[in-house]
């Protein structure tokens, strides 16, 4: 398999964020990414996503969360210019408050066709917005590793992300009902304990022998390697109305992995493992930063609000030298004022209404528009 890790200096970084397009007459999403995309000029970052009611930013690649942190409101009130010129609104949340997402038309090319064609129905259901963290590393194995030490954290990072608590009309009591959504999808939650690289190259070798897939791409797990942009992808979280948390979940995700362990000396390891994170993930899911999360080791609990901090504690040195100190602090700021989920919840408090919702989120994505 070919790769490019090392290609770029060692932990760079980029993101993915999934916009909603909204009708603002009516609040609903509106199929309409192909006349978005033919305003976008030559080298934007700019793409479309399986739902054409999605327009995608593909950052460049930053070599720190700071030059990140001070584009992102650039980048996004671009985004939000190319929507305007169509009659159209952006909105961040990992799911539409109300709109059917099953009515929702794919976008089209052959990639997407595809997809349509493997995935049935269930493609049908994917109409949900997600932020994915893109980590250079330097070699194979460190992506092994890396991997390995994101999947501990995947519960703690989903409920920091927590955007997505209405579908169709109805407050799911989840705090991110787009990570269960997307785990109807095949290759999807977490993905297999990889010892080495030779044994993530043998698992997707095997699939593709199997013709369950073309490629690694297929394989939609939480963290994966990505060998064809050398990084590591964490792909668990809803995307972010504030893009201030965007910055603080990509410095703490490129903080854990510019500190991962060599493989074999973490001490949650052993035949369950991967069974009791996805209990946790589940916690994450349902409550968000009011999860207690269970440590099967010991028999304690702790909440993920205290997690954070400390976890944000032990990092704050190698925070320093990546020179990502401000944006992890930004992680602290979501545990005093609550997750998306929770901010969404307040919104429909105040405003009465689901339609309240969503003017609430198109006036909070871009900057400068509340």
């Amino acid at each position: 398999m070919e790769t490019n890790f090392g290609a770029t200096p060692p932990y760079t970084v980029g993101v993915e964020e999934e916009f909603q397009l909204i009708d603002p007459a009516s609040g609903e999403l509106s199929p309409s990414v192909d006349r978005v995309l033919s305003g976008v000029g030559a080298g934007e970052p700019v793409t479309s996503e399986l739902s054409s009611s999605c327009v995608e930013l593909v950052s460049p690649v930053f070599g720190s969360v700071a030059e990140l942190s001070g584009e992102l409101p650039v980048l996004r009130r671009r985004i939000g210019e190319l929507a305007g010129n169509c009659g159209l609104q952006i909105a961040a949340s990992g799911t539409h408050p109300f709109s059917n997402p099953l009515e929702q038309p794919f976008t089209e090319g052959e990639h997407y066709s595809e997809i349509e064609e493997r995935m049935g129905w269930v493609a049908r259901t994917q109409t949900i917005y997600g932020l994915h963290v893109h980590v250079g590393v330097a070699d194979r194995e460190e992506s092994i590793r890396a991997v390995d030490t994101l999947v501990s954290h995947v519960p703690l990072l989903l409920a920091l992300s927590a955007n997505s608590p209405f579908w169709r009309g109805t407050d799911t009591r989840l705090s991110s009902a787009r990570i269960k959504v997307f785990e109807v999808f095949p290759r999807s939650g977490l993905p297999p304990d990889f010892g080495c690289w030779r044994d993530f190259e043998r698992h997707v070798e095997a699939l593709v022998a199997a013709g369950s897939i073309p490629d690694y791409t297929w394989c939609w797990w939480d963290v994966r390697p990505h060998p064809g942009l050398g990084t590591v992808e964490l792909r668990a979280l809803d995307v972010q109305t504030d893009p201030a948390s965007t910055a603080a979940l990509a410095a703490l995700v490129q903080c854990l992995v510019a500190s991962s362990p060599p493989m074999g000396s973490r001490g949650d390891h052993g035949p369950d493992r991967r069974f009791f994170v996805d209990e946790n993930k589940w916690r994450a899911a349902r409550y968000g930063l009011s999860a207690m999360f269970y440590d099967f080791s010991t028999g304690e609990e702790v909440g993920a609000r205290e997690m954070a901090v400390g976890l944000v504690g032990e990092l704050r040195t190698v925070a320093r030298d990546l020179g990502c100190e401000k944006e992890l602090e930004g992680v602290l700021e979501i545990c005093r004022t609550g997750t998306g989920a929770d901010h969404q919840r307040a919104a429909l408090a105040e405003r009465g209404s689901l339609r309240g919702v969503v003017e609430y989120l198109t006036g909070a994505t871009v900057p400068g528009r509340l």
